[in-house]
């Protein structure tokens, strides 16, 4: 018996899922209540306070849905475990994003896992009702794959969700932009899982040409094609019993994207040449930042692979929507590099205001950047160089701000220093270190002006997605006087990705 007597409440028409529930949580000092319908649910409800809900999700008369809105809206910290069939486990996950703990299939197989996780949500309810939940129960593992998840609600939300579907092993689909950390949110599931002593390969679809992708996910035999001067196993094979990520899947061909749904439909697969089937069991985990139910209307992805893919689907939210996180992201990265060195309020408030396109890889790049060029002990804001496009911002570090002058002796926009910049004048003798300080120090005025016009109302034009994203383009080909290869390296993007954009954007080749 527990000291503090748990009560847990069964929802299920069926009568003999019920007895068997009140039978194992009685053995194991439980209180156990049933309800077989909607009225019973809400008069045991009425009657008294849950640790525990277990919740079919199909009833004759309600739903498990509706009943977790109930449970959670009369009892919010009662910990809700919905009960599924395998077909239904989409829905399943849904409920879980409203609020349910985690969801059981049908058939009950594993006596010990229900126990387990019963008492998990019960401890974490505890937890709740004690005020002492501020270590995430996820937290120890995303620790051992350095993965960074901040305090944004909505990135703890996603990353909840994913360590509770880690352990079910379903496809998975992560959605996030470029630079977000998809690979690093799949290793964490990986991590997460039962397989997690086993393999996890990850595979850039859109980095490899259709032949050689082929060739790198089944393997070939010998002779199959010139250059094929033995068997090789492929990824499929060589990730067995573990996890395979499929990065840039919304690049994949066609073709690719056939054979890869047989493989998910069957377990099965043949080396290219090869006439025997193979069989493997993987767990596959697919990212994309293309929307990929646009890209089967346009009829460049399969409706049929994108729902097998599609069992859960994780998004990851961009860094400028979760600021407050900044901080600690850009302290973590400069830690890696040099744990003397810190980063100036200044500099901080300054990253905390920019849009940060390249997301998390963009972040690490400027501090990486930053402390190669910091000679002192502090990164100020100076030492985050051209990168920037605009964001809020404090004063250059030895600057002072100007006293405020008569309307008529204020200096107008057409200084000498602009008009020179416009037109390229006096900045040929600059040496590279003065033109890296000049461009960061234009941009920071930038900010700073954008700052002062949205504090005394002034909108200032919002540019199109699309422009920014172009213009982005732009500079890295500019800067690389047109090597596709570089300005991809640089944007943090697959060259097929780039070539994608460019031709979405209607940018020419150099």
């Amino acid at each position: 018996m527990t000291d503090l007597q748990i009560n847990v409440l069964i929802i299920d028409d069926e009568a003999d899922v019920c007895t068997f529930f009140r039978r194992l949580l009685t053995r194991k000092g439980y209180r156990v209540v049933t309800a077989s319908s909607k009225p019973e649910s809400l008069s045991a409800l009425d009657a008294e306070q849950f640790d525990v809900a277990l919740v079919d999700l199909k009833l004759p008369d309600t739903d498990g849905i509706t009943l977790l809105e109930i449970i959670k809206s009369r009892q919010p910290s009662c910990e809700v475990i919905i009960m599924t069939g395998y077909s239904t486990v989409k829905t399943a996950v849904t409920a879980m994003q409203l609020g349910a703990y985690e969801y059981l299939e049908k058939p009950f197989e594993d006596i010990i896992q229900i126990e387990q996780l019963i008492a998990r949500a019960a401890g974490s309810r505890a937890s709740v009702m004690r005020g002492d939940s501020s270590v995430d129960e996820w937290a120890e593992v995303a620790e051992g794959v350095g993965f960074r998840v901040g305090t944004a609600p909505a990135m703890k939300r996603m990353v909840s969700l994913a360590y509770k579907v880690a352990s079910k092993d379903i496809s998975v689909l992560i959605q996030g932009k470029t630079g977000t950390g998809k690979e690093v949110l799949a290793r964490f599931i990986h991590a997460a899982s039962g397989r997690a002593g086993q393999p996890f390969i990850p595979v850039n679809c859109g980095a490899l040409p259709e032949n050689l992708l082929e060739s790198e996910l089944f393997g070939h035999e010998r002779g199959a094609f010139t250059g094929a001067n033995q068997t090789r196993r492929g990824i499929f094979e060589l990730a067995n019993n573990g996890t395979l990520l499929l990065d840039e899947i919304g690049d994949a061909t066609p073709q690719i994207q056939v054979k890869l749904l047989r493989v998910l439909e069957t377990g099965e697969f043949m080396r290219v040449g090869g006439e025997r089937p193979i069989k493997t069991d993987v767990r596959v985990i697919a990212a994309t930042n293309v929307d990929l139910e646009q890209a089967i209307i346009e009829k460049s992805f399969r409706e049929d692979l994108f729902y097998r893919l599609n069992v859960v689907r994780l998004e990851i939210p961009p860094l400028s929507s979760r600021s407050e996180d900044i901080p600690l992201l850009a302290e973590h990265f400069v830690r890696q590099l040099n744990r003397n060195l810190k980063l100036a309020p200044a500099t901080l408030r300054l990253m905390q205001g920019y849009a940060w396109p390249g997301n998390i890889r963009e972040l690490a790049n400027v501090m990486r950047r930053a402390v190669v060029i910091c000679n002192g002990e502090t990164i100020m804001p100076e030492h985050l160089g051209g990168t920037f496009l605009a964001g809020p911002t404090s004063p250059v570090r030895g600057t002072r701000p100007a006293p405020r002058q008569p309307e008529q002796e204020r200096p107008t926009l057409q200084s000498d220093l602009i008009e020179s910049c416009a037109t390229g004048q006096a900045l040929q003798e600059m040496t590279p270190e003065e033109l890296n300080r000049l461009l960061g120090s234009l941009r920071h005025a930038q900010s700073g002006l954008l700052a002062v016009m949205r504090k005394r109302g002034v909108v200032p034009p919002v540019y199109d997605l699309k422009d920014t994203e172009a213009g982005a383009i732009k500079e890295a080909l500019a800067q690389y006087d047109g090597n596709i290869t570089e300005a991809a390296r640089a944007l943090g993007i697959a060259r097929n990705t780039l070539y994608r954009k460019m031709k979405e954007l209607d940018l020419p080749e150099r």
